[in-house]
């Protein structure tokens, strides 16, 4: 795995600062520069390559879950073939992980207690997306020094460290403190330590929704999580990205789905039929349009809205000059390609928004039958998710136009009228373009449903690969040098199988 490469460059690194430099740095150390590294200093690093695996790994996910799709016909990826998505195991193992236990180290060591909290916090929430990505992971013998093999350890471990950590976080947040948060050293929060308080309460409220077809799932707890969390869209945890120098992942500070990054400036990545019959009212057997359409989608040449079925394509991708066009995500049909929504090189890049909560607790609350909270955090998640994609667009959503969708038919009236799959594919609105994890985690607990995801195609046989035997898609494969150098721990999990992708993970099972 990627943590092999780290070790043998540290171990490298450190041989030559004991030998050959000895002696130079005993004579030249400098009083003004830190020799240790300091929780500040690595804090925005690793805040930064959080949004760039997300953005990365999504482009396959997004593919999984229909926010979009290829203009070309029987792409593999929307057919559930195994797909490539290692980027966040390099973040979790490689790029997050030792740097954010040095960052504990530093905190704790000079008594920086809501670094302490905050490392913990991003521990939790990377070992809750990668579990719900790739299973099974190395927990117990994670980035201990002089191991080449590792074995791995069940989702069901990782999901009660996962808890454990964020327990921790919490105490470390109550400690008193003279040394607060530097708000230059925090990308999300600028150092606001109720708004990582909150960011806590989201994972927790994630972690114990996940498991809702298990019998241990409480509903209540969900919802006593999600009231800690999220107040308002002001707490929306997002990555700022400045947008003024591209190249790679190293150097560059625009967003990783951005223009000058290019990795979705293609006409491999269009909208979906999916996500525009949602926001035509489809899911409630009506026509009615969702306000939030014309930032989130974009309109062909004819002044129409148009979205490709999964799997088939866009069936006016030719010739160039057809008016039915449907144009790249990031919008355009060719270089230079404009960025739009959340696809711009500036952007601040969310990765837990008030709205998911409310989505979470509303359908927690309908499962524990309370369906005035389910009611309320329904609608409340509509709105404030109207005023999230308000301000990512040329077009503003005004209070009428909200107040109208709000009361139409696209919406449930009454919480007597309230569905799973009212919540479930608003939830999907919500989250469409960045939160392609949790809603696949979503489509997985409900088994890709389409009578709770309404418009989710399931691919058809002869546009599946043939590994799948039939099934659909549920997790992806370990970081590719694990089938180099860890293949026994592989096989002791089934991973080396071709069909390994398909396997159900333990949080979707009863």
């Amino acid at each position: 795995m990627d943590m092999k490469k780290y070790k043998v460059l540290y171990i490298t690194i450190l041989l030559f600062t004991i030998t050959g430099c000895r002696k130079y740095l005993d004579v030249n150390v400098d009083p003004r520069t830190p020799q240790q590294t300091t929780a500040e200093a690595l804090l925005p690093h690793i805040q930064s390559y959080m949004g760039h695996a997300l953005g990365l790994d999504g482009r396959y996910t997004g593919k999984y879950v229909q926010n979009w799709v290829s203009n070309a016909a029987n792409d593999a990826v929307e057919g559930h073939a195994s797909a490539g998505g290692t980027e966040m195991w390099t973040m979790h193992y490689t790029k997050l992980g030792l740097a954010i236990n040095q960052m504990k180290t530093d905190a704790i060591i000079n008594e920086k207690w809501h670094y302490a909290g905050v490392a913990n916090a991003l521990r939790a929430w990377s070992w809750q997306l990668c579990t719900d990505h790739y299973g099974e992971m190395i927990l117990k013998q994670a980035w201990a020094p002089n191991r080449f093999v590792f074995d791995y350890d069940s989702q069901e471990e990782i999901y009660k460290e996962v808890e454990r950590l964020c327990l921790e976080a919490l105490d470390y947040f109550a400690k008193e403190t003279n040394k607060p948060m530097l708000a230059s050293s925090d990308y999300i929060f600028k150092g606001n330590k109720d708004r990582w308080v909150k960011f806590v309460y989201g994972v927790l409220a994630i972690n114990a929704n996940h498991i809702s077809n298990k019998s241990t799932y409480n509903p209540a707890k969900v919802i006593e999580y999600a009231n800690k969390s999220m107040a308002d869209n002001t707490d929306n945890a997002r990555i700022q990205y400045n947008g003024t120098v591209g190249g790679s992942a190293t150097t560059s500070d625009a967003f990783v789905l951005g223009p000058k990054r290019a990795n979705l400036t293609s006409l491999s990545y269009i909208q979906s039929s999916v996500i525009l019959n949602m926001l035509n009212g489809y899911y409630r057997g009506v026509t009615i349009a969702d306000p939030r359409i014309g930032n989130m989608l974009q309109k062909s040449a004819d002044g129409n809205y148009y979205g490709a079925i999964p799997t088939y394509g866009d069936p006016n991708a030719t010739p160039t000059t057809n008016t039915k066009r449907i144009p790249a995500i990031i919008g355009g049909f060719a270089a230079p390609w404009p960025g739009r929504y959340l696809y711009r090189d500036t952007i601040t890049f969310p990765i837990m928004t008030y709205s998911q909560i409310q989505f979470i607790k509303a359908e927690a609350a309908l499962k524990a039958t309370q369906l005035g909270v389910a009611y309320t955090a329904y609608k409340e998640g509509i709105d404030k998710s109207m005023d999230f994609v308000s301000g990512l667009g040329s077009s503003t959503i005004t209070a009428t136009q909200k107040s109208t969708y709000l009361g139409s038919a696209a919406v449930a009236q009454t919480d007597a009228d309230l569905t799973l799959k009212d919540i479930m594919c608003q939830k999907y609105i919500a989250l469409w373009g960045w939160g392609f994890e949790e809603t696949w985690a979503d489509l997985r607990r409900y088994n890709y449903d389409t009578t709770v995801f309404k418009g989710y195609v399931i691919p058809e046989l002869n546009k599946m690969s043939s590994s799948n035997d039939g099934l659909l898609v549920q997790r992806y494969r370990p970081q590719t040098t694990e089938y180099s150098y860890n293949v026994k721990a592989l096989e002791a999990i089934g991973a080396t199988r071709d069909n390994y992708h398909t396997d159900k993970m333990w949080f979707v099972k009863p």
